[in-house]
């Protein structure tokens, strides 16, 4: 599916809401107007998500389908400005929505623009942990489950790096007897968790070595001698079995008994017991902060 063209499934996996409600919408309000293929298959386009994205918001926050159906394209936009200013959460999903939005037409002027007015409000932390990093959950599973094209996923997901990356350049460079060497284990590439660590550490006054994602082994060993790292940062995202990660984190605290490790998400919280005097389990940001 291209993202010109969406189906009504792909709407109800966008939005949230069941494709069997917006059919009743269409013909009992006509709120959309679907469109139709050469062979008469009825389709959507961003234009039309973008909308039902806006209803639903505007169905939040109270008013009900007779009466959202009657508003004409500006009373819509008037009443997603009043929400945005009025109401926290409620500006959330409608700025969550503009992200989506300008992310299926990759249209990076809008995001930008919709990022920056949110920064402005809220700051650069709120922004990442309450906007940016669920927006990314999201379309993650929205092309999952709708097999929408996966470049989207790419526009997003390069745009918050270079944020985090602007970001983390702008911090003022420091020497600190605590050192934190971040990377990702080999095959693993998500790396906007671990850069906003980076971001955090750096932040907080320490040195930071970022190797980024898909290390070898080997070369985390031999940069954190070379570094003399006191805490190495590392996250597994794929689901690897428990043996396979406690003989790799065996190597890693073997080879390296000057550091501590921390451990991301990693798959071994009924063992962590065995791990008490070298390895702290983050399960969130809080706990990375709390260590800080």
């Amino acid at each position: 599916i291209m993202n010109k063209e969406l189906s009504i499934k792909d709407l109800e996996n966008l939005s949230g809401i069941k494709a069997h409600t917006i059919r009743i919408w269409e013909k009992r309000y006509n709120i959309l107007d679907p469109k139709r293929t050469n062979t008469n298959i009825r389709y959507y386009d961003t234009q039309d998500l973008v909308k039902l994205l806006n209803i639903t918001s505007i169905l939040d926050s109270g008013m009900r389908i007779s009466k959202v159906s009657t508003l004409t394209e500006d009373e819509i936009n008037q009443q997603i400005l009043g929400i945005k200013s009025e109401n926290i959460d409620g500006a959330k999903k409608i700025i969550m929505n503009e992200l989506i939005g300008a992310t299926l037409q990759c249209d990076a002027i809008s995001f930008e623009s919709t990022f920056i007015n949110y920064r402005s409000q809220y700051g650069f932390e709120a922004t990442i942990e309450d906007i940016l990093y669920p927006l990314l959950i999201r379309i993650g599973l929205m092309w999952t489950v709708s097999k929408l094209n996966p470049s989207q996923e790419h526009f997003a997901s390069q745009l918050i790096k270079q944020k985090l990356f602007s970001a983390i350049n702008e911090l003022p460079l420091v020497a600190s007897k605590r050192k934190f060497l971040l990377y990702l284990p080999e095959k693993e590439d998500h790396e906007i968790g671990l850069l906003y660590a980076y971001y955090l550490i750096k932040k907080s006054g320490y040195q930071t070595v970022y190797l980024g994602p898909s290390v070898p082994l080997v070369d985390v060993i031999e940069c954190a001698k070379n570094s003399e790292a006191t805490e190495i940062l590392c996250a597994f995202t794929i689901p690897y079995s428990e043996d396979r990660i406690a003989k790799y984190l065996d190597k890693l605290i073997s080879k390296l008994p000057f550091t501590n490790l921390l451990l991301h998400n990693a798959n071994l919280q009924n063992k962590k017991d065995n791990y008490t005097d070298k390895v702290v389990f983050l399960n969130s940001l809080e706990d990375l902060r709390n260590i800080l």
